[in-house]
């Protein structure tokens, strides 16, 4: 052997034996670093594709808050500055059309600064305030949103009435309509309108003065809701308008009205569906949204349709696409779509090509690895996005849209690499099982970073809610993977029938059967994952889930004794209690049936699936957490639960939250639910590795 030969060997072993030292050096990630992490979002490339725009949100624990704060880079590399200074806290920040301003909000208002950041000029100052700002094309006219009292004239009424709230002793609320709450508050007569504004502040107004209705519906949309015509003479936008029927009503519109004022054109009204999120091509011909055709179902398919602006009707551009058109962005060319859609456990987008004549052809693959969203694209073809992993919190990715696809993909923000290099995060791993129809089904394993080879661990098996939603390959700052891995728990992660991924025919069935096919589906799963995988203790195992999952779990108690504990979060746990506290009816409506009334529903649905009629096979210990601003599962169900089990001598702990909705989203009262949730499974989970 050469002394070349002897010196390469002896530099590969002292690589690896250096490899192996910084695994073995590597811990469990804890709370503490899991709020130290740092989200990044919101992705905006200037037009020219040299400039790009981002999102950073950070977490001082000590003082239980989150700040975020934008920054911007060059693309071609460089450190990246806050914008559009040091002191500012600015979020939601747009690039004008010229890539010379940028239009963004701090302090609840809205605000303009040129590329440079110097000379920031403040645009409005609202009583409701501004947020998701939009540029016209033609760059003469910012579109934003405010709340306002529908019958206020003007901005000093909307003042006065504001303040005559807030120095009312009287707290009280009264309703003659249902919607009365939604979400995790109450209906305080104020209603998300439609602005516009000059970029030099001038020509402020409400396109919709007097509705009734909002824009962006709520309570989860944004600045996607609507959008300027090519010739920025005109806004698209998404409302719901169905007066009294909107507790049980799913039938959003798309609408048409001109900057200049006049009536307002529904472009969808002859789908009973919803209908939302416009987007206009560039050239001006075409303009597409995402439309559901059942009316009363939430998570029907989301048909991407298109529309020529001038004339009638509009069609599915992808008939025969069996996933969801979840989010589109128009490539500058007006020849290209890039799609995002859930498939199978990723979120990915697809390429789909549009003719002359606005035809599309069949959606392509291009960004397909781990988790991908909020795609931004400029005129020279690059892209940004933001990329997600299980082990690996979101940063912006970077690459060129061509004829082959989006080629040069990198990460471009490393805002976690040096933290993440601390933990061991293991990866997941899917597997596929025959569920209840003898069908395929997908799930998600993951090893605890305690993990050895030739010992068990216990198990956790993970129920999502929805109950149309999907686990998927990202980082949750909720629920998180990792978080729940840390303890020492080997992960069982189940994509039921019901979840989004798999084609609308999985996603359909769970409606009518909440405690059927949907529990033999978790049960199946999680015996393939304990056959698969010998380190996973079945003698040891715990479940949890929230939402519907909370639900799962609520059923889980009163069908099976496997478990040795359970935690219920937001679940339901009394059907015909649920249907008529909760607020969106046309959920229960669809999912039991009808209305705990309807015979039919009340025989088939809701005194079959109804966790609590089940009660008296209670054996189970479950730590049961709720949040009284809960209104979409409020929090009396897990009160009833916590009462049945305890009542009847069953082991269980109640956590309840004032202050949180169904999700717990406040630093501290995030920290004591994992430290509730760990303590319950470790009191009664053995988390001994077993030889």
């Amino acid at each position: 052997m050469t002394l070349l030969r002897r010196s390469c060997l002896t530099a590969v072993v002292l690589a690896a034996a250096a490899l192996e030292l910084g695994a073995q050096s590597r811990r469990a990630i804890t709370f503490e670093d899991f709020a130290a992490t740092r989200v990044v979002s919101d992705p905006q490339l200037s037009s020219d594709g040299q400039w790009l725009l981002y999102a950073v949100r950070s977490t001082d624990l000590a003082a239980n808050k989150r700040t975020t704060r934008t920054f911007v880079a060059a693309v071609s590399g460089g450190a990246a500055r806050q914008f559009p200074d040091d002191q500012t806290v600015a979020s939601e920040a747009r690039w004008s059309p010229d890539g010379k301003s940028v239009a963004y909000t701090n302090g609840g208002q809205l605000w303009i600064a040129p590329a440079s950041g110097t000379g920031a000029k403040q645009l409005t100052n609202l009583t409701g305030g501004a947020s998701g700002p939009v540029w016209s094309p033609t760059g003469d006219r910012i579109a934003f949103v405010s709340a306002v009292f529908p019958d206020c004239r003007d901005d000093a009424c909307n003042a006065a009435r504001e303040k005559a709230k807030g120095e009312s002793k009287v707290k009280a609320h009264i309703a003659d309509e249902l919607m009365f709450r939604h979400w995790n508050a109450y209906d305080d007569g104020t209603r998300s309108h439609l602005f516009v504004v000059q970029p030099d502040g001038s020509d402020l107004r409400d396109l919709m003065p007097g509705a009734k209705f909002e824009v962006p519906p709520g309570p989860f949309g944004g600045s996607e809701a609507y959008t300027f015509a090519a010739d920025g003479k005109a806004v698209a936008y998404t409302a719901k308008d169905q007066g009294s029927a909107n507790a049980f009503s799913t039938d959003l519109n798309v609408y048409m009205l001109a900057v200049s004022g006049g009536a307002t054109h529904a472009l969808s009204a002859d789908n009973k569906g919803a209908d939302q999120n416009p987007v206009i091509l560039p050239d001006g011909r075409l303009m597409v949204y995402a439309s559901q055709k059942r009316a009363g179902f939430e998570a029907d398919k989301w048909r991407l349709m298109g529309a020529e602006l001038g004339a009638m009707g509009a069609r599915d551009l992808l008939p025969n696409w069996d996933r969801n058109a979840d989010g589109y962005v128009a490539a500058p060319d007006s020849k290209t779509l890039l799609v995002m859609a859930g498939d199978h456990g990723h979120d990915r987008y697809f390429r789909v090509t549009l003719d002359a004549k606005g035809n599309a052809g069949t959606p392509q693959p291009v960004i397909t690895e781990h988790n991908n969203s909020q795609l931004t694209i400029a005129k020279n073809g690059t892209v940004a996005w933001i990329r997600e992993s299980a082990s690996a919190p979101g940063e912006v990715w970077v690459g060129t849209l061509d004829a082959s696809g989006v080629n040069g993909q990198r990460a471009f923000t490393h805002e976690n690499d040096t933290q993440l290099a601390q933990f061991t995060l293991p990866p997941l791993e899917d597997f596929w099982f025959r569920g209840a129809n003898n069908d395929s089904i997908h799930g998600w394993t993951m090893k605890p970073p305690q993990w050895q080879a030739g010992k068990k661990f216990p198990v956790l098996l993970l129920i999502h809610g929805g109950p149309q939603g999907a686990w998927l390959d990202s980082w949750s700052t909720r629920w998180n993977y990792q978080m729940f891995a840390t303890g020492g728990y080997g992960l069982v992660i189940i994509n039921p029938r019901g979840s989004t991924g798999y084609g609308q025919k999985i996603t359909d069935g769970v409606s009518k059967d909440w405690g059927g096919k949907v529990y033999t589906d978790l049960m199946k799963g999680l015996d393939a994952a304990l056959k698969a995988n010998t380190w996973m203790d079945s003698t040891h195992m715990a479940a949890a889930g929230g939402s519907y999952g909370g639900y799962m779990v609520n059923w889980i108690a009163g069908h099976t004794h496997r478990f040795k504990a359970l935690v219920s979060h937001a679940g339901p746990f009394n059907l015909e209690n649920m249907y008529s506290a909760t607020e969106e009816l046309w959920f229960p409506e669809w999912e039991y049936g009808g209305p705990f009334w309807d015979s039919t529903a009340m025989a088939t649905q809701y005194r079959k699936f109804s966790p609590h009629l089940y009660a008296k096979n209670f054996k189970t210990p479950t730590l049961v957490i709720t949040g009284e601003l809960d209104y979409r599962v409020p929090y009396t169900e897990a009160l009833s639960m916590y009462t049945s089990m305890r009542r009847q001598g069953v082991e269980a702990r109640l956590l309840v939250y004032p202050d949180e909705g169904h999700w717990i989203l406040k630093p501290q009262n995030s920290q004591l639910w994992y430290k509730e949730f760990h303590g319950w499974l470790g009191k009664h989970l053995d988390l001994r590795p077993k030889m």
